[in-house]
């Protein structure tokens, strides 16, 4: 049994090792793209009266119907990340 667990798990890794520069790459050209998007969202909420919480969710909804626009298919972690990391530069610019 061990032999077997073994195996699966080396196909496992494996598979993972192979595809994992591929997501890599789609996640990275991803972000490049929707990151001025973002940071063009962030800047147009920064000013309004909404929460932080109500910010994020705005920003999400906006950054997702520009993804669509763009034919970009991003899952809401990824798009979240892009939202912090345009708030995190939007900050440094301030």
């Amino acid at each position: 049994m061990k032999s077997l667990f073994a195996k699966i798990w080396g196909i496992t890794t494996s598979v993972f090792n192979f595809f994992l520069p591929v997501l890599r790459e789609i996640a990275s050209s991803s972000v490049a793209i929707l990151l001025p998007i973002a940071l063009e969202i962030v800047q147009s909420l920064a000013s309004t009266d909404k929460t932080g919480a109500e910010k994020r969710e705005a920003a999400v909804k906006k950054l997702t119907a520009a993804a669509k626009k763009q034919g970009i298919s991003a899952s809401e972690s990824l798009l979240r990340f892009t939202i912090e990391s345009a708030v995190q530069r939007y900050k440094l610019e301030q």
